[in-house]
């Protein structure tokens, strides 16, 4: 087995490439909305590539924390990196493209999550860990899918209650 898992997933959305684009890019929506249940975000101080985040997510019955670095591509795509945590290597690319299905315009989202194993656990359980982030990379394109359908606009400010 490879030392690495690469998962590749397309979403089409409904949306303005920028708008989209926009919205994956705000951290501070993606966390007041809670556009993903079951994680927490808290925006630390930039790092020498750009912003750096906190991420605090429930797997099962265990909360694990990851610290992400973000950098902008000069083709629009954005690449996280974890840089500390249990998921320390992990690599999450989003471009993002225009996309013509008939007579609707939207984007296609094309994310991909690369994650290196440790040596025995990727023989032992690495088809277990392709299978679990293959679902929670579906069901994070989901969730950006439906909040931005549901009428995400750029810049806008939530209000906290």
């Amino acid at each position: 087995m490879s030392s690495f898992i690469e998962i590749q997933h397309d979403e089409r959305i409904a949306a303005a490439p920028d708008v989209v684009r926009a919205h994956y890019a705000d951290l501070g929506h993606r966390q007041v909305a809670h556009v993903h249940p079951r994680e927490r975000l808290r925006q630390l101080e930039p790092g020498a590539t750009g912003p750096r985040f906190e991420r605090l997510a429930r797997s099962g019955w265990r909360v694990v924390r990851d610290v992400y670095e973000r950098r902008y591509q000069s083709d629009g795509s954005v690449v996280d990196q974890c840089v500390a945590g249990a998921n320390w290597g992990r690599t999450i690319t989003a471009r993002f493209f225009r996309s013509k299905d008939g007579p609707r315009i939207g984007t296609l989202v094309e994310l991909t999550v690369t994650q290196p194993l440790r040596p025995l656990a990727g023989r032992l359980i690495g088809r277990w860990i392709r299978a679990r982030i293959e679902r929670e990379l579906h069901e994070f394109a989901a969730e950006n899918k439906a909040d931005v359908e549901r009428g995400y606009q750029p810049g806008a400010r939530l209000r906290v209650a």
